[in-house]
């Protein structure tokens, strides 16, 4: 019995050497998070690199942009920049260090992307390059220790606002509303719903508009989606000149009767902007198309659909 039992303990010896052997010679690289916990309690995220700058602010579950304007930013955007950036691991083992290492992965203070993010108590502030290839490089601030991130930050998070902030300017589904006014330079029309049912008037005429019209699908469309990826200031003489004399107005009532006014007007033959209740803070280049469909004859609204 005590030499079986020799044996079986000789075994598991030669096992155990045996795993330490193969661990020397294959050890796992250890890994942490480039931003540590930071991706649970951020409060407010700088992206900038020498071409320009976005500061975002966390708003009880919310992040906007301060500047220019105070405005919401894409939650997509949002989502994929937390699991792609600020949940990201990296290998603790650097790729490379020194002056000359940060020179040859262009990790300069101004050839990079950098990127702060701040909570209550923390900051970490990290720079990224992409030299061409398949994944981006990093450091962090005031370290020369090179490291390579499984993602490409400077391709897909570059700071423009155009792509950060959401597009969604408009938004009401359908049951939401209680009529639609409408004054342009060659009518005047409501739309009103009653349950279901949808109907037009105007000084002339009053109908019931078939379910499927056509012109009254497009403009809940675009009530249900009316979105702007270019706005500027309008507080400026063209810009007041311009919705002076607007192509359209138009009232949109919900249910709790909140009135919105939505403002046309055409700057040149390729540009035409939205003002929302005569804020000239901020206005929205637009479709003309998206104009236009408000700005339909009767006789379009009493076509029926089949």
């Amino acid at each position: 019995m005590k030499r079986s039992r020799l044996i079986l303990l000789a075994f598991l010896a030669v096992l155990l050497i045996a795993y330490i052997i193969l661990r020397l010679n294959n050890p796992q690289e250890r890994s942490r998070k480039i931003f540590g916990n930071l991706a649970n309690s951020a409060e407010k995220i700088r992206i900038w690199d020498d071409e320009g700058s976005i500061d975002l602010l966390l708003k009880g579950d919310t992040w906007f942009f301060e500047d220019p304007v105070t405005w919401e930013a894409d939650s997509l955007r949002i989502s994929r920049f937390f699991d792609e950036v600020l949940s990201a691991d990296y290998a603790i083992t650097p790729m490379s260090s020194g002056e000359d290492a940060i020179r040859r992965y262009r990790l300069e203070d101004s050839e990079a992307l950098h990127v702060k993010v701040q909570s209550a108590r923390q900051e970490r502030h990290v720079l990224f390059s992409n030299i061409g290839n398949a994944w981006d490089y990093f450091r962090f601030a005031d370290d020369d220790n090179v490291y390579q991130i499984r993602s490409k930050v400077v391709q897909n998070f570059h700071p423009s606002i155009i792509n950060w902030r959401s597009p969604l300017i408009v938004h009401y589904w359908e049951e939401e509303i209680k009529e639609i006014k409408v004054d342009y330079p060659s009518n005047k029309y409501t739309l009103y719903r009653l349950g279901t049912q949808w109907y037009y008037r105007d000084a002339n005429n009053e109908f019931m508009v078939d379910f499927g019209n056509h012109a009254l699908v497009k403009i809940i469309s675009i009530l249900q989606n009316f979105r702007s990826y270019i706005f500027m200031p309008g507080d400026d003489e063209e810009s007041m000149e311009a919705f002076s004399e607007p192509m359209a107005t138009v009232w949109i009532t919900d249910m709790d009767d909140n009135v919105q006014k939505l403002s046309f007007a055409r700057f040149d033959n390729s540009r035409h902007m939205m003002m929302i209740d005569d804020d000239y803070s901020i206005i929205y280049q637009v479709e003309f198309n998206s104009v236009f469909r408000f700005m339909r004859p009767p006789d379009l609204f009493k076509r029926i659909s089949y």
